[in-house]
């Protein structure tokens, strides 16, 4: 990850592969809940949990091309 994210950040999601997430009619500003590296034998993937100012909660992950910007 390029920029530096903590528990508490705040962070806004630019694009995601997630059809169920829906960019076009809303924002999704929120604050990063937990940070959580997922290993398995040949691969591992890191949970951005966010809970979103609309009220959603769910995870970025940036290495299925999740896209976010942090903003404080």
């Amino acid at each position: 990850m390029k920029e530096q994210i903590t528990k508490g950040s705040r962070v806004k999601l630019i694009s995601t592969n997630d059809p169920f997430t829906d960019l076009i009619n809303n924002v999704y500003i929120g604050t990063v809940r937990d940070i959580r590296l997922v290993n398995f034998p040949n691969d591992s993937f890191t949970q951005i949990w966010v809970k979103w100012d609309n009220g959603s909660y769910f995870a970025i992950v940036p290495e299925t091309g999740d896209k976010f910007e942090v903003l404080s």
